[in-house]
C-alpha cells in the first residue's frame, strides 16, 4: 500500500491556473511577437477594453490558484516549503504580469483620446509583451522547475515522470512560445494526476515494515 503526499486541491489549483492563463494567451489578443501595429490599435480600440479586462481578469484569478497548488505541495516531504515558496513566486508574477496588460487597455479607454493619441504604439507593445512575459511564462517557468524536481525527488509513475520532466523543461523555456502550449497540456496531465491521487507517493508504516 502507498499514500499520496499532495491533496487533490493541489490538482484543482494547477488545473484552475493552467486554463486561465491559457485562454488570456489564446484571446486576450494583447500584442506580442513580431510587431504589428494593427494588433496595438486593435487592441487599444475603446470596444476591446472590456474583453481584454474580462480575459486578464481571469488570469489574475487563475494565478491566484497557484497559491493552492503550493499549499498542497507543502506536504511533499523535505522539498515541500521551498516548491510551495516556488508556486507563490510564480502566482504574484503572474498576477502582477496580467493586471500589466489589462491595465493598459483600460488605462487607454479612462483616458480617452488623448492618451491613446499621445502614447506611441512602440511603447505600448513594449508593456504588453513585457506583461505577457509576467503573466504566462513567469508561473511557467516556476511550475516547470517544480515539475522537474518533483520528478526526480519524489515517487511518480514513470510516465508521468516523463511528463513532468518533458513539461517542465518546455515550461522553463515558455519565453520561446511554441513550447509553451506542450508545457499546458502536461500541466494538465499533472493535475489530473494529482486529482486522482496517484501522482505523488510515499509508502505507509505497513509497507515499510512488511518490506523490512
Amino acid at each position: 500500500m502507498s499514500t499520496s503526499t499532495v491533496p487533490r486541491s493541489a490538482g484543482i489549483g494547477l488545473l484552475v491556473y493552467a486554463l486561465a492563463t491559457f485562454v488570456a494567451f489564446l484571446f486576450s489578443g494583447a500584442p506580442g511577437g513580431d510587431y504589428s501595429d494593427a494588433e496595438v490599435v486593435g487592441y487599444i480600440a475603446p470596444s476591446h477594453a472590456a474583453p481584454a479586462f474580462v480575459v486578464w481578469y481571469i488570469a489574475a484569478l487563475g494565478a491566484l490558484a497557484l497559491v493552492l497548488f503550493g499549499a498542497g505541495l507543502r506536504r511533499v516531504p523535505g522539498i515541500g516549503p521551498s516548491l510551495s515558496a516556488l508556486a507563490a513566486v510564480g502566482a504574484a508574477v503572474s498576477l502582477s504580469g496580467s493586471l500589466l496588460v489589462g491595465g493598459v487597455a483600460v488605462g487607454m479607454l479612462e483616458g480617452g483620446s488623448a492618451v491613446r493619441e499621445q502614447t506611441p504604439h512602440t511603447v505600448v507593445y513594449l508593456l504588453t509583451e513585457i506583461g505577457d512575459l509576467a503573466a504566462v511564462c513567469g508561473p511557467a517557468l516556476c511550475v516547470g522547475v517544480i515539475a522537474i524536481v518533483l520528478a526526480m525527488r519524489t515517487r511518480m509513475p514513470v510516465w508521468l515522470r516523463v511528463v513532468a520532466v518533458i513539461g517542465g523543461v518546455c515550461g522553463i523555456l515558455a519565453p520561446f512560445y511554441f513550447t509553451y502550449f506542450l508545457y499546458v497540456l502536461a500541466a494538465i496531465a499533472m493535475a489530473v494526476a494529482f486529482l486522482t491521487g496517484r501522482a505523488v507517493r510515499e509508502r505507509t508504516p505497513e509497507r515499510m515494515a512488511s518490506v523490512g
